[in-house]
């Protein structure tokens, strides 16, 4: 077997030891592995994060129907009156924590009618009673679930809270019923939605709950107000 010359064995020792240095070692290329995965779990998008991850303003419009429940008077010597259901327009505002609570105030104003409600009383009945403004405005504790994924995109929510509630009526039902404030509390449920960015709506049911005299002969009572809205407005 013939010895390889001085130049040919340093071109092939030189030759060897390149592909040496180029071949990945095991070692490394698992460390490269394990980076290139660790890279690409950490440059996973994360899940959006909703309205009820977030605290903020909140603030909107509402409309609906208010539903007085409860007559207002029943003296034996004069006829049974009510508020009547009417349309109402109002407000709200308020300012929620990223845990779910949160706090608010709203206001409503229904420009309602006295109703007659048919009794046993014998004398003259008056056709028209005039109106019975309702205003009312509250402050509340705020509730609502904390919801991931495509649920997060609606937000049910509960509310307690207390306030004045104030009827104002025309003259011609001052003898059967005067105007009043009165202390009230309300409670309610509903849910709000995102609509776009933070463009949202929101449904409620609410029971506003007083006590009312209408006059020194009537007894005072219960009175159970529930007005259905839908609002228009933003979230955080």
């Amino acid at each position: 077997m013939t010895r390889p010359s001085g130049p040919s064995a340093f071109l092939t020792l030189l030759l060897l030891t390149a592909m040496v240095a180029v071949a990945p070692s095991p070692v490394s290329a698992q460390a490269d592995t394990v980076a290139t995965m660790g890279d690409t779990v950490s440059m996973a998008p994360l899940p959006p994060s909703t309205s009820s991850d977030r605290g903020g303003l909140e603030a909107f419009v509402i409309g609906g129907s208010l539903a007085p429940l409860a007559r207002l008077s029943s003296d034996p010597g004069s006829f049974a009156t009510q508020v009547s259901s009417a349309p109402m327009v109002g407000g709200t505002a308020g300012w929620w924590l990223p845990n779910g609570f949160g706090a608010g105030v709203q206001v409503l104003y229904a420009p309602a009618s006295l109703n007659i409600i048919p009794t046993a009383f014998q004398g003259p009945i008056p056709t028209d009673l005039g109106d019975a403004r309702y205003l009312a405005a509250t402050a509340e504790v705020r509730y609502r679930l904390l919801l991931h994924g495509p649920a997060g995109v609606l937000a049910p929510y509960v509310a307690l809270g207390a306030g004045v509630r104030h009827l104002n009526f025309d003259p011609i039902a001052s003898l059967d019923v005067q105007d009043t404030t009165d202390p009230v509390a309300t409670i309610a449920g509903g849910a709000e939605a995102r609509l776009y960015g933070p463009v949202s709506m929101r449904l409620e049911l609410r029971d506003y709950v007083s006590r009312f005299t209408a006059t020194a002969n009537s007894p005072t009572r219960t009175q159970h107000d529930i007005a259905i809205t839908f609002g228009l407005g933003i979230l955080p």
